[in-house]
C-alpha cells in the first residue's frame, strides 16, 4: 500500500517551476473566451496589499469583502467541504484546527493527507461557534458570510472562499494562497496554469465538433433517484467543454434538482454518468429505464472521486477533463491515460504517490482499503 509521499524536495521543485510559468501564461490569458458557459482566463488574483505595521495585510474575499488577514497564518479554520482540498494542495492542511470534512464521509482525504487528523470537525448540523473560537484559529475560511457577524465580534477574520465557476475556482485558489503564504502561491499559479491549458487544449478540439456530433449526458448524484444537474452549473460546463450537451436542460442554479422518470425519458440521454457507484447497474437493469438510449448501448458510468468528487466544485475536477473528454470521445483522445493523469495529480499537487490499485479504486469511486 502506497505510503504518503515523501518526495516534497522534488514536488517543491516542481511547483516553483512550473509556478512561475503559470502566471506568465495567466497573465496572457491562454484560453479564449468560451460561448454560453464561459470560461474566462484571466489570472484574478486577489492582490493583497500589506501592512506591516500591525503585520496583516488586505485582501478582497469571493463576497467582495475587503478583509484583513495576518501576514503569518498558522492555525485557520475550514468550514466549506470544497475548499478543504484547495488548502490540502496549498499547504498540506498544516495549521487546519478545525474543519466540515469528517473522517467516515471523506475516507481519501484523511488518507492521503494524514494532517487533516489534527483538525477538529466542528462544522455542522450541531455547530457551536464558541467551540470554534475556542480552537484560536487566525482565519475562517466558509462558503457564505453567515459567521461574519460573529467572527467580526470575536476578532476572527472571514474570508468568503465560495465559488461555482472554473473561473472563479481559480480566483479563490490564488486568494486562499495570498491568505496562507508560503510557497503556496507558486502551486496555485501552477495548478491555475494546468486547469487552463487542459481545457483550451481540449476545447481546441470539441470546438470543432458539430451539434450531431456531441452525444447528449445525463449527469446526477444520484441518478438512479433522479436527482440531476442541469444547466447554469459548472457539471454543465464541462460536459460542453468536453463535447457534450447536458441533456437537463432545464435550469438548476449550481445545484441538483429532482425530476420525474417521465422527464428523463422524453430527454433520452446518449450517456449517464452518476456519482454512486452502486447505481450503475441499478439504472442498466431496471425495466423502467431500458427504453432509453444510454442503457440500449451500455453507457451508463460512475463518476470518479478521490479525496473529493471530479465532477463538481472541487481542483479534481481538472482530472474530470481528461476523463470526461476521452469518454465521450476516445478516437478523439485516443492518448488520455488517465490512470497516469492521476498519478501525476496526487503526485505534484497532494504530495501522495497512488499504487496501481488506489488508481483503480478512484475511477470506481470507492473507498480506500483500511
Amino acid at each position: 500500500m502506497a505510503e504518503k509521499n515523501q518526495h516534497s524536495l522534488s514536488r517543491r521543485n516542481f511547483l516553483k517551476l512550473s509556478g512561475s510559468l503559470g502566471a506568465a501564461l495567466g497573465a496572457a490569458g491562454v484560453l479564449s473566451a468560451c460561448s454560453s458557459n464561459t470560461i474566462q482566463t484571466t489570472n484574478n488574483n486577489a492582490g493583497p496589499s500589506s501592512n506591516s505595521s500591525n503585520d496583516t495585510h488586505a485582501i478582497t474575499d469571493m463576497g467582495d469583502t475587503d478583509v484583513e488577514v495576518p501576514n503569518h497564518v498558522d492555525a485557520y479554520a475550514d468550514g466549506w467541504f470544497a475548499h478543504n482540498e484547495i488548502s490540502i494542495m496549498l499547504n498540506g492542511a498544516q495549521g487546519m484546527v478545525a474543519t466540515h470534512c469528517v473522517p467516515d464521509a471523506f475516507k481519501w482525504m484523511y488518507k492521503v493527507c494524514p494532517e487533516m487528523n489534527n483538525a477538529t470537525a466542528t462544522f455542522g448540523k450541531d455547530f457551536n461557534f464558541e467551540n470554534l473560537a475556542s480552537l484560536n484559529p487566525q482565519v475562517i475560511f466558509d462558503s457564505s458570510d453567515t459567521l461574519r457577524d460573529k467572527c467580526t465580534e470575536a476578532g476572527i477574520p472571514l474570508v468568503n472562499c465560495r465559488f461555482n465557476t472554473y473561473d472563479q475556482m481559480k480566483r479563490s485558489i490564488n486568494l486562499t494562497s495570498s491568505v496562507l503564504g508560503g510557497d503556496a502561491s507558486d502551486i496555485a499559479n501552477t495548478y491555475n496554469a494546468e486547469l487552463d491549458s487542459t481545457l483550451s487544449d481540449i476545447k481546441g478540439k470539441t470546438d470543432n465538433l458539430s451539434d450531431d456530433e456531441k452525444p447528449s449526458v445525463m449527469h446526477g448524484n444520484s441518478v438512479y433517484t433522479l436527482n440531476l444537474d442541469g444547466t447554469g452549473t459548472m457539471i454543465s460546463t464541462w460536459i460542453e467543454a468536453c463535447g457534450g450537451k447536458n441533456a437537463v436542460t432545464e435550469k438548476t442554479n449550481d445545484a441538483t434538482q429532482t425530476f420525474s422518470m417521465e422527464q428523463i425519458t422524453a430527454w433520452n440521454p446518449d450517456y449517464i454518468i452518476t456519482g454512486k457507484p452502486d447505481e450503475v447497474d441499478q439504472i442498466l437493469q431496471d425495466p423502467n429505464w431500458q427504453s432509453i438510449t444510454a442503457i440500449q448501448n451500455k453507457n451508463v458510468y460512475v463518476n470518479p472521486k478521490g479525496v473529493f468528487g471530479w465532477d463538481r466544485y472541487g481542483v479534481e475536477s481538472l482530472l474530470q477533463l481528461s476523463w470526461a473528454s476521452h469518454l465521450l470521445h476516445p478516437d478523439m483522445f485516443d492518448d488520455t491515460d488517465i490512470n497516469q493523469k492521476v498519478k501525476d495529480f496526487y503526485h505534484n499537487y497532494l504530495n501522495y504517490d497512488l499504487s496501481d490499485h488506489e488508481v483503480e479504486l478512484i475511477m470506481n469511486a470507492q473507498d480506500p482499503n483500511e
